[in-house]
C-alpha cells in the first residue's frame, strides 16, 4: 500500500511540475524557433540588381526574413553523364554572399556583401548543418542552459561548438568562433528579474561580427527547479568522473585562472611551498613553459587564489602563507617567461566574487579585526571594511542571492556548521549537522601549556554557482574519529528558496578526503587525499604513497 501511495504522489508531483513548466517550455521553444528561423533552407533567383542591392523572387510565403544570409551561385555548363550522355544538371560556381534587408509579399531585397553577383544568379540557404558556437555567459543556470542547448541540438539543424573560454567580451567570443571555424555565434546571458530569470540570446555572424538577432524571455524559478528535479531523478551518471590523475607529488591547494590573457584557464597547484601551472586537459601537461612560483623552506601555504584586480586582462596569483610564525600574503603576475612579485603584506587574502579581501592575523586568535577590501588604484591599497555578522571571518563565507532580490551571507562557524544571515546580520538558518571539519587547523597560542584555548581553522572554499552554494562534506573512516582520515567526500549544493534551505548532492562518493576544489567553466576540479592519507598500490610499486589525486568532473547539464 505504501509503495502505491508513493507512486501516486510521484505522479501527482510530476503532473504539477508539468503544469508549472508549460509556459516556460513554450517561451524556450519560442527562443529556439526564432534562432532556427534564420537558417531555414531556401532557394531563389536574383531578378534584378541596382548597385549593391539585389532583388530575388522570394517573399513572405517562403519564410524569408531580414538578417538571413544567403550564398549566391552561378550556373555554368551542363553536366553530362559520361556513359548515357544525358544531362544531369549544371555546374554551379559559388560567386558571392548576400544578406536579406527587406521582405515583401513576393520579392525581397538583399544587400550584396561580397562577390561579383549578377542578374539570374541563384541564392540558397543549404540544408547542411550550420556550425554555431554556443556560448553560455557566467550568470546562466547550467540546467537552463543545457536544456536550451539540447533543444537546439535536437532540431538537427546545428553543429554546436563549445569553448572553455570565459569572458564577457563579445569580440573575443567571436574571434574564438572564427578560430573554431563556426559560421555563427549564439551568446546566452541571464539577469535576475524579481523571482524570474531574464534569459537573453544574441546571434552574430562570424565573418563580420554583425549581430542579426536578439531575444529575451522570462523563466520562472520553479521551472529551473523542475529541470534540476528531472536531472536528479532520471540521471544515473551524475557523479561520473570525466578525468582522473594520480599525482606523483603532494598538492594541497588548487585554483584556476587566465594567467596569460588568452581566454583559457590554467590550473595552479600548490605543493605547500611552490606553485606549479598546468593545462587542465586530458594529459595534464605543464603550462606556460613550466614556469613556477618558488617558495622558501619556511613557507606553508594556507590559501591560493586568482583575480584580475588591476584590470589588464591577466589574472594575478594570490598566495597566503604561514612563514616563520607569521602570516604573509603575496600577489604575483606573469610577466614574460616568469612570475613577478607585485605586492607583499602581512594579511590573509582571499577572492570573493570580483573583489579581493583581507584580514589581519593574531597568533592568539588567528583572525583579528575587520575584513576589508584591497583595491587597485595604480597600486594595491586598503579599501573599505566589509560588513559581516559578528564572528564571521575572511574564509568563512559566501554571498547568496535571495529569490526576490537582496543578498544573504552563508558562513561556517568554528564547529563546522553552516549558518545563513540576512542582510541585517540576523541568523535565519543553521545546518542540522556539521560538514566533517576542516583540513587546515591551528591551536591558539596560550600563556602556559596548562591553558587550552582551542583551535582556529582555514575553512573550506565556498563557491557560488548559479545562486547555489557549493559545499564540501567529508565522511570519516570511523564514526566521528576524523583524525584517522576520511573514507569519502561529497560536493553538496545548497539553494535558499527564501523560506527554506534545499540541499542536494552535486558529486558523490569521492574517494578519501577533499583537500580543495576549483571551477573552470563547466568543469569541477577536485583535489583529494586517499583514505588514511596513503596509496597502498604505490607502496607495492615503489612509488610515492603520499601523493594526491585529481578528479575532473563535467558539470554540463547539471
Amino acid at each position: 500500500m505504501k509503495i502505491v501511495t508513493r507512486y501516486l504522489l510521484l505522479v501527482i508531483c510530476l503532473l504539477l511540475l508539468a503544469n508549472i513548466s508549460y509556459a516556460d517550455d513554450t517561451a524556450i521553444n519560442k527562443l529556439r524557433d526564432n534562432a532556427l528561423s534564420y537558417f531555414t533552407p531556401l532557394k531563389g533567383k536574383i531578378t534584378s540588381i541596382n548597385g549593391k542591392i539585389a532583388t530575388i523572387d522570394l517573399g513572405t510565403k517562403s519564410h524569408i526574413k531580414p538578417g538571413m544570409r544567403v550564398t549566391v551561385f552561378r550556373e555554368g555548363a551542363p553536366f553530362i553523364h559520361p556513359v548515357t550522355k544525358e544531362p544531369l544538371g549544371r555546374v554551379e560556381t559559388h560567386v558571392g554572399r548576400a544578406e536579406v534587408r527587406e521582405v515583401g509579399p513576393d520579392t525581397s531585397a538583399l544587400v550584396i556583401l561580397k562577390g561579383d553577383v549578377r542578374e539570374g544568379d541563384k541564392v540558397r540557404i543549404s540544408e547542411t548543418k550550420v556550425r554555431m558556437l554556443f556560448y553560455q555567459g557566467k550568470g546562466v543556470d547550467w540546467y537552463l542552459s543545457d536544456s536550451y542547448y539540447r533543444s537546439l541540438k535536437e532540431t538537427g539543424r546545428f553543429e554546436l561548438v563549445d569553448t572553455a573560454m570565459e569572458t564577457d567580451d563579445d569580440a573575443r567570443i567571436i574571434a574564438e568562433a572564427k578560430r573554431l571555424n563556426a559560421d555563427a555565434v549564439l551568446i546566452l546571458s541571464a539577469n535576475e528579474s524579481g523571482k524570474d530569470t531574464l534569459l537573453k540570446q544574441r546571434l552574430f555572424w562570424v565573418d563580420d561580427s554583425m549581430k542579426f538577432a536578439e531575444d529575451e524571455i522570462n523563466v520562472a524559478v520553479a521551472f529551473v527547479k523542475e529541470l534540476k528535479f528531472g536531472e536528479e531523478f532520471f540521471s544515473p551518471q551524475k557523479g561520473d568522473v570525466w578525468l582522473y590523475f594520480d599525482l606523483p607529488f603532494g598538492v594541497r591547494f588548487i585554483a584556476t585562472g587566465d594567467l596569460d590573457g588568452d581566454g583559457k584557464q590554467e590550473l595552479l597547484m600548490s605543493t605547500g611551498k611552490d606553485v606549479r601551472v598546468y593545462v587542465p586537459g586530458v594529459d595534464l601537461q605543464p603550462s606556460l613553459g613550466g614556469v613556477e612560483i618558488k617558495g622558501s623552506a619556511t613557507d606553508d601555504h594556507l590559501w591560493l587564489d586568482t583575480i584580475d584586480l588591476n584590470g589588464n586582462g591577466r589574472d594575478e596569483v594570490i598566495v597566503t602563507s604561514m612563514k616563520d610564525g607569521d602570516v604573509v600574503s603575496y600577489i604575483y603576475e606573469l610577466k614574460g617567461p616568469e612570475f613577478s612579485l607585485l605586492w607583499k603584506g602581512k594579511f590573509f587574502l582571499r577572492r570573493i566574487g570580483n573583489e579581493l579581501i583581507a584580514q589581519e592575523y593574531d597568533p592568539g586568535q588567528g583572525f583579528i579585526g575587520d575584513v576589508f577590501n584591497i583595491v587597485w588604484n595604480g597600486e594595491y591599497k586598503k579599501g573599505s571594511n566589509v560588513k559581516l555578522p559578528k564572528g564571521v571571518n575572511i574564509y568563512d563565507y559566501v554571498y547568496i542571492g535571495e529569490p526576490g532580490g537582496g543578498r544573504s551571507i552563508l558562513a561556517y562557524d568554528d564547529t563546522g556548521y553552516l549558518n545563513l544571515y540576512d542582510d541585517r546580520g540576523i541568523k535565519i538558518w543553521r545546518s542540522k549537522e556539521d560538514y566533517g571539519g576542516f583540513i587546515t587547523t591551528f591551536k591558539r597560542t596560550a600563556p602556559t601549556v596548562m591553558v587550552e584555548r582551542g583551535e582556529w581553522a582555514i575553512k573550506d572554499r565556498l563557491f557560488l554557482r548559479n545562486r547555489e552554494a557549493l559545499i564540501v562534506k567529508r565522511i570519516p573512516i570511523v564514526g566521528m574519529a576524523r583524525g584517522i582520515g576520511y573514507k569519502s567526500s561529497q560536493i553538496k549544493n545548497l539553494w535558499w528558496t527564501g523560506l527554506s534551505m534545499e540541499e542536494g548532492t552535486l558529486i558523490d562518493n569521492i574517494n578519501g578526503g577533499i583537500l580543495d576544489y576549483a571551477l573552470a567553466g563547466d568543469r569541477l576540479i577536485v583535489l583529494s587525499r586517499p583514505p588514511f592519507g596513503i596509496k597502498p598500490k604505490n607502496i607495492l610499486k615503489g612509488e610515492n604513497p603520499l601523493g594526491s589525486v585529481l578528479y575532473i568532473y563535467s558539470l554540463k547539464g547539471r
